[in-house]
């Protein structure tokens, strides 16, 4: 079955036509939705809710995952009553040819500042527990160098890289299985105890956690064969994270005392820091190691929606060229935040943005394809 999977997922490794190269099966979208979901936010995931929900925080945690598996459920019926259209090709029939055009520009606005935000995220960890001394630029460049090398190329390149990464998380959740050698389950209790206040506070930072399912309209187009069957997949996909999540914020909090994960911008990486084995002494640099690939395939993954977007706008013959201009664009705008809080702020405006981008227009834009689609009927 394994073998079967494997197969499944890494398609031909030789040659093959242009449709095939850009073409993916069902599981190798689980993949691409799983590692632009898995990004560097799961860093500081458990202490963002912990802020707002306590330690019921793992809730808060709970209550996202259900109204995302409805909006992943949504998105679903969406794309498979639209058969092979693309979202903006949904978009563009929606709202007309040049209002939709319009709109994919704002998407594509969004998705480059998506990129801009993960970019100086990523660096801001690395900077602050690695390479204090190494210039914030220089870091940049080598973690956008080998995104725009391999985004340049097709979605089922794209989506083999995304697979293969995958296989470092069962590496990560061994590590952080030691954890429970000596856990304070008694740190979980008493469950409900901050109030429906505050659990719902802590519904904001959740759902941002889990940012990411929304690939979901941008690669399912990608799918040509067994569409229906095939595209139910993302939904295990968003299922394996909100999994992974709920064991990463349950796992710091069985460490670590409530009013401690507050205070730590990074719970994960100070559980890893605390571990010690006697070949390994410092996990924490070698969990960082395989986060910082994880990292970088998200980031890659927005980098290709952002790229499409362009094309579409612009009528380009392919993504190529606009991989490079947006890789650019990133390397600039992403030296302007220089402090925390910059970073903090930037951050914030992400999470509205995503409100609209990722709720909000795709629900306008499925009532208007539908009620075009009966006009012309």
């Amino acid at each position: 079955m394994l073998c079967r999977l494997i197969k499944s997922v890494m398609g031909r490794t030789g040659g093959g036509s242009m449709n095939e190269k850009n073409e993916i099966s069902g599981w190798q979208l689980f993949f691409l939705i799983v590692q632009t979901q898995i990004g560097v936010g799961a860093l500081s995931m458990p202490a963002d809710i912990s802020i707002e929900s306590g330690h019921d925080a793992w809730i808060s945690l709970v209550i996202a995952g259900v109204l995302m598996q409805i909006l992943i459920l949504f998105y679903f019926w969406m794309m498979t009553t639209a058969g092979d259209m693309s979202y903006f090709d949904i978009t563009k029939k929606a709202f007309g040819k040049i209002a939709g055009r319009c709109l994919i520009a704002l998407y594509s606005i969004y998705f480059i500042y998506v990129v801009i935000v993960s970019n100086i995220s990523f660096i801001k960890v690395i900077s602050e527990w690695i390479y204090m001394d190494t210039p914030r630029w220089v870091l940049m460049i080598l973690f956008l160098l080998p995104a725009v090398y391999l985004v340049r190329g097709h979605v089922s390149t794209i989506a083999r890289f995304s697979m293969l990464v995958s296989f470092f998380l069962p590496i990560l959740v061994f590590i952080l299985l030691f954890v429970y050698t000596q856990p304070e389950f008694l740190y979980l209790l008493p469950v409900g105890g901050e109030g429906i206040e505050n659990i719902l506070k802590g519904l904001r930072p959740a759902l941002f956690a889990l940012l990411g399912f929304e690939a979901f309209l941008y690669f399912s187009s990608y799918v040509k064969k067994d569409r229906k069957k095939e595209l139910k997949k993302a939904t295990y996909a968003t299922l394996f994270v909100f999994i992974f999540y709920l064991f990463l914020i349950i796992t710091t909090q069985v460490f670590f005392y409530v009013d401690e994960i507050k205070i730590i911008p990074y719970p994960v990486l100070y559980i890893m820091k605390a571990l010690s084995f006697v070949i390994v002494d410092r996990v924490d640099l070698l969990f960082l190691t395989f986060w910082m690939v994880i990292a970088a395939t998200s980031l890659m993954n927005y980098l290709f929606i952002s790229s499409q977007a362009v094309r579409d706008v612009f009528l380009l013959k392919d993504h190529s060229n606009a991989v490079v201009i947006i890789a650019l664009l990133v390397l600039f705008i992403s030296s302007i935040p220089t402090t925390k809080t910059d970073v903090k702020e930037w951050t914030n405006v992400l999470l509205y943005l995503s409100v609209v981008f990722t709720i909000f227009l795709p629900f306008i834009t499925f009532i208007l394809f539908r009620l075009r689609r009966r006009i012309e009927k």
